[in-house]
């Protein structure tokens, strides 16, 4: 019962520094700048085995590095990682066999077997994990049901729609059964349909085998399908560990308003809102929309008006305001 043990994980990377200007483009050429900038800053973490755990946050605050290293795909500056006691970027066999990284429709698939169906890719999957031809087809026909796939595993990848590809890759990234599943993003470019037949798919894999799931995602409106619990990630740190009811509590009834006007240098004055990439926002209280759609619907040139859950960025910044939900 080993699971996911993470201890004052950090990983930096050099970044060019670009320089403006003519003159700073030749300079360039013969001596280049560089900068350090901090993905991961002092990650403690443990995930027990069968847990289903959601890692949240803005991009570019440090998920995808987190999940290649639990991989083994890249290696951490200092710190210790080990899932069962394996360390993973040595990438032993045996702990390979344990995990999947998956990130959406960028898979192994993708890259290997573009002109041809995704059942013939699988058949190399079979070979390269030794699965057994009895174990094979049965795991075939279980996922591809899960999944509705039945029949898109038989056309060509090239052929198959965004939402399609996720799922013959997702079903090639877990057919050897994996103990722990680290999915980075993946519902990005899916239609609401697609995305709820994914959630559907991972939440009923996790059921049924136990395996151990991490998810990665920057949208808010994915807590209502992550596990129980929720890491909120910022800018290489952990800000928050813990049950989602608190999170869902701490947003109570609030929502976000953006209302989009026809002419963008219109100056339209509304109580508590900001102008903002062409549109007025504010975050109000749900009882508060109706009044706020009767004012609307008495001015001119509103365009548009969408409601809907405050972005992550207003939860981040709760959290370093007030320091705990």
């Amino acid at each position: 019962m080993q699971g996911i043990q993470v201890y004052n994980l950090k990983k930096s990377y050099k970044v060019e520094q670009v320089q403006t200007g003519l003159w700073g483009s030749i300079k360039s050429l013969f001596r280049r700048k560089y900068e350090n900038v901090i993905a991961l800053d002092e990650i403690n973490l443990s995930i027990s085995k069968g847990e289903m755990v959601g890692l949240i946050g803005p991009n570019g605050a440090g998920k995808t590095t987190f999940v290649k290293i639990l991989s083994g795909v890249l290696y951490p500056d200092s710190g210790s990682v080990t899932i069962d006691g394996f360390i993973p970027y040595r990438r032993d066999k045996k702990f390979l066999e344990k995990i999947a990284l998956f990130t959406g429709q960028r898979g192994f698939l993708s890259t290997i077997i573009w002109d041809i169906e995704p059942r013939e890719g699988y058949e190399l999957i079979r070979e390269i994990y030794g699965i057994d031809r009895n174990t094979f087809k049965k795991r075939i026909k279980k996922l591809t049901e899960l999944l509705e796939a039945e029949e898109i595993i038989n056309k060509p990848l090239r052929k198959l729609s965004l939402g399609e590809r996720t799922k013959v890759e997702l079903i090639g990234a877990i057919l050897h059964y994996p103990e722990y599943i680290f999915l980075d993003e993946p519902t990005i470019g899916l239609d609401l349909l697609s995305q709820k037949n994914l959630w559907d798919f991972i939440k009923a894999y996790n059921r049924e085998t136990g395996a151990t799931v991490l998810i990665t995602s920057h949208y808010i409106r994915d807590l209502e399908e992550l596990g129980k619990r929720v890491v909120i990630i910022n800018k290489g740190r952990i800000i928050y560990d813990g049950d989602k009811g608190k999170i869902k509590e701490s947003m109570g009834d609030t929502k976000q308003i953006r209302v989009r006007i026809s002419d963008p240098y219109q100056k339209i004055q509304l109580s508590g809102f900001e102008y903002e990439d062409e549109c007025l926002i504010a975050e109000v209280p749900r009882s508060k929309i109706p009044e706020i759609i009767q004012t609307l619907n008495n001015l001119e040139g509103v365009e548009d008006v969408q409601i809907e859950d405050p972005p992550l960025e207003s939860l981040i910044r709760k959290l370093y305001t007030e320091g705990s939900l």
